[in-house]
């Protein structure tokens, strides 16, 4: 992990919309979003770091069930982007049945958004 492109992120869940938020928990300035998948949104602030990262239908898009959802035992995401694209590999630490259970979600899209290239972390505290 890039400890300098590291930053800590706070999270919430609406189980009715079945909307994950996570967000960093330092200040910035909000830039843009890009749609990386269709409900899968990736928020980056003026200095084209990442920022936030919405995941509608998130019980279905994880595969588990939503009350999971309402306690992430940790979370970690990288952002990549390069001239050509914006990746990220995302990991969800989350009780399901009082074990506990590792999901993962990758997603990708063009980088049509002149956003230089850059690494960083999301990470639970």
């Amino acid at each position: 992990m890039n400890i300098e492109n590291s930053y800590e992120v706070e999270y919430m869940y609406d189980e009715s919309a079945d909307i994950l938020g996570i967000k960093a928990t330092r200040d910035f300035i909000y830039h843009e979003t890009i749609e990386l998948d269709e409900g899968l949104l990736l928020d980056f602030d003026e200095d084209n770091l990442p920022t936030a990262l919405e995941i509608h239908d998130a019980s279905k898009r994880l595969n588990v069930p939503k009350n999971s959802l309402n306690k992430l035992i940790f979370f970690h995401m990288k952002v990549t982007v390069d001239a050509k694209s914006i990746s990220i590999n995302a990991i969800f630490g989350l009780l399901i049945h009082n074990k506990e259970n590792k999901q993962e979600l990758e997603s990708f899209t063009c980088n049509n958004y002149n956003i230089p290239n850059m690494e960083a972390d999301l990470v639970t505290a």
